[in-house]
């Protein structure tokens, strides 16, 4: 009987001692994991719990407006720089034509 009381005791103490660890962070150093690739369970647990808006890794009180990405035919996709694309060509150019009759 003593050992269960023991137990339980010890049990009840180590979760309440695990739950709180997170309770000493910020909201910003909580919102800092969620530009990882995996936020661990915890901390997207305590940020849930704390109604936390995170936006680039910090706390935020609404979202910044976005673009929109669609056009009159649908989505639209930015530009490539036109320098890489020169870059990519020079790169890539097979010079004047072969003996073979082409490129």
């Amino acid at each position: 009987m003593k050992k269960t009381i023991l137990i339980s005791v010890l049990i009840i103490l180590s979760s309440r001692t695990y739950s709180s660890y997170l309770d000493t962070w910020s909201n910003n150093n909580l919102c800092g994991w969620t530009t990882s690739s995996s936020t661990p369970e915890d901390i997207q647990k305590e940020i849930d719990k704390r109604q936390i808006l995170c936006y680039g890794g910090v706390e935020v009180y609404e979202m910044p407006p976005q673009e929109s990405d669609t056009g009159k035919n649908g989505t639209t996709f930015p530009s490539p720089d036109p320098e890489l694309i020169e870059a990519l060509h020079s790169k890539h150019s097979l010079g004047p034509k072969s003996k073979m009759g082409g490129y």
